[in-house]
Parts: C-alpha cells; structure tokens; sequence
C-alpha cells in the first residue's frame, strides 16, 4: 500500500512539472492585429436576483471601448424577487442599443432547459449581432474585452472562453480564486495542445454562424452546466474552441459567501466535469488522489512525504502563480502555500456533497 501510494504521489509531481512546462513554452496568445472592420455584437447577461451587483456590472458595460454603435445589448430578468427588473428597465431606457426582456417560462418543456438556458435561449432569439458574448451580472468587464475576445476569432473557432477571477480580501475568497487559476490553468494548457474540453458561461463568445448550427442554447442536451454542454455540442460538430488569456478580457466575479454556497457550485460543476473526456476525469482524480495518497506515504515514510508534499505544494504554487502573471495578477507565494489546505479541504468535501443524495440548488431552483 506505501510504495503504491507514493507511485501515485509521484506520478502527480510529474504532472505538476509537466503542466508548469507546458504553460511556459506552449502558451498560446491570439491576436489578429486591428480589426480591419468591427463586426456587431450581442451581449447577453440573464439576471436572476442580482440586485445588488448589477449597478458594477452596468457600470463597467458602459465603459466598454467597442464601438457603441456596433454593440447590441439583451439584458434579460428571470422571474426575480427583487429589485433585478427595475433597474434593468432603468437602465435599458438610457441606452438606444439595449434591450429587455421578461424571461418566460421555458416553452417546450420537453427540451429540459435549466432556467439559465432558458433564459439565453430567449435571448439569443433577439440578438443580431454576427458575434455573440455572454456574461453574467455579478462580473465586471474591462473596457477592451470586446476586442480581446474577438482577437480569439480564426479558421473554425466558433467558441472563445475568456480568464475570469475572483477579487477578495479574506482568506475563503483569496482561495476561491487560486481554485479558478489552479483550474483554468489546467484547462489552457490542454487547450493549447489542441485538446479544447469546456467553456465558461461568464465570460465566453460565440459567433452566430455556430450558434445557430447547434440550435442556440434550445438546441442542446439538458445539462447543469449549459457552457460546458455548449462547448462539447460545438466540438461534436466541428467547431474549434480557444482560450484566449490576457489582462485585457480578465473579467472579475463575486465569490460565493461561505462554505454551504460553495459547495452547491462545486455539486454543479462536478456534474459538468463528470461529462468530460477520460483523460481530463484522470487529470482531476489524480489531483483529489493525492491526498489520501500522501498522508499514507507520510505513515509508511515519514521523511520521504514531507519532501514530496512540499514539492507538491511548491509546483502548484508556481503554476498557479504564473498562470496569474499572463492574465496581468501578480499574486502573493505565501498565501499560495496557504492554499494547500483549503484545496484539500473543498475537494473532498465537494465529493462526498455530490454523492449525497440530494438536489442541487441554484438560484432558487432545484435539480435533480
């Protein structure tokens, strides 16, 4: 069981190097040059409850550099409780290039969407622009995401998945956001080898032409994670997709609050990553493996699992860390270290919550 255990240790240190080797010599950046005409855009953001975040996010759409009159945007509200519609309404009447939209329950309940789908089905319906670019309305944008985004464009690219980061002072929020370097780390490596595996809804785009090919988000298999599911429908049917890291479209979001909220988000993104390619569900289950891997190696040799979980710790902290610079953060080694702990901590437990039979709640609506 002990030289097992620090087989799979050390099988894991050898991804690490082999991950932080790929991210120094094998990044991709794309970049057309200026665009030779502004193609239109749609910008879809659905808004469910979001009250008290959509005053940034209105605010920094309204520092986009894009040109405005090449700009549609669909801001739509799904059934909230709060003030969500008002200020949406507020806001679409000091923009002639906005519009609004009452989601309505999904209509062909056969097709199973999840609300936000449903949502940005609906909106998709109203959008004429040549490109489409989603967010969502706890994320601010920066004044050239536009233009980075669509710098990501090329022969059959039909999807281009931004860098977004989560901006906090405490501890529980500073991890959060390691987790979703440490993550979109892995995922742009294996991008920029060609193997292009998932999305992410807050900061992505897609040209019509495709959208239109798959059916819009009504077109695709139900899923929790629609960006994931979109991402796979538009690889099925021979479309590129392309993660295009730069300080110019980082988008930053909110973290979740505590530990409960958190682990509804991990439930639904473990439901996404379950649908993944095989060797991505290995690269995961090697990282989560690693755990009870080390503290067995630690009680069969003590000294050797010492040097090897510092090394561990080492490697990730300088991928995470340098993944960060190419999207413009410069962040803190020691709070890096630090992280260790919480990233055994929520990966475990992300585990055991998905297993546990129970529904998963997202904004106000249950799922089995």
């Amino acid at each position: 069981m002990g030289i097992l255990s620090l087989s799979l240790v050390v099988l894991l240190l050898f991804q690490d190097f082999v991950l932080i080797l790929l991210l120094k010599d094998n990044f991709k950046r794309y970049k057309t040059g200026n665009l030779p005409s502004y193609p239109r855009v749609s910008i879809l953001i659905p808004s469910r409850n979001e009250a008290n975040n959509l005053p940034g996010c209105l605010s920094s759409l309204e520092k986009l550099s894009y040109p405005s009159d090449k700009i549609q945007f669909i801001l739509g509200d799904d059934h909230s409780t709060d003030a969500t519609k008002s200020i949406l309404e507020a806001w679409v009447k000091t923009m002639p290039n906005a519009a609004f939209i009452s989601i309505q329950p999904n209509p062909k309940p056969e097709n199973q969407l999840n609300g936000k789908a449903n949502a940005l089905a609906q909106m998709g319906a109203m959008a004429n622009g040549e490109v489409l670019l989603f967010t969502d309305a706890d994320c601010l944008v920066p004044e050239g995401w536009v233009e980075k985004m669509i710098e990501g464009l090329g022969p059959e690219v039909g999807i281009v998945t931004g860098i977004t980061t989560i901006k906090g002072k405490s501890n529980f929020e500073k991890f959060q956001a390691f987790d979703w370097w440490l993550s979109l780390g892995m995922v742009k490596v294996l991008d920029d080898l060609g193997v292009s595996i998932t999305a992410m809804g807050n900061n992505m785009l897609i040209t019509r032409e495709a959208y239109d090919k798959v059916g819009g988000f009504a077109g695709i298999p139900f899923s929790l994670t629609e960006d994931f599911e979109m991402a796979r429908s538009l690889k099925n049917i021979g479309y590129k997709g392309v993660h295009q890291i730069s300080p110019e479209n980082l988008i930053e979001t909110k973290a979740q609050l505590d530990f409960s909220s958190l682990l509804e988000q991990r439930k639904r993104w473990m439901a996404g990553a379950f649908t993944l390619p095989v060797y991505w569900k290995v690269l995961l289950a090697i990282q989560v493996l690693f755990f009870p891997a080390i503290l067995l190696v630690l009680w069969f040799f003590p000294v050797i699992g010492l040097v090897a979980w510092s090394v561990k710790i080492f490697l990730q902290s300088h991928f995470i860390h340098r993944f960060a610079v190419y999207a413009g953060e410069n962040l803190n080694y020691l709070d890096l270290l630090l992280f260790e702990i919480y990233y055994m901590i929520t990966a475990w437990s992300t585990i055991v919550y998905y297993f546990w039979p129970s529904k998963t709640d997202w904004k106000g609506r249950q799922y089995l």
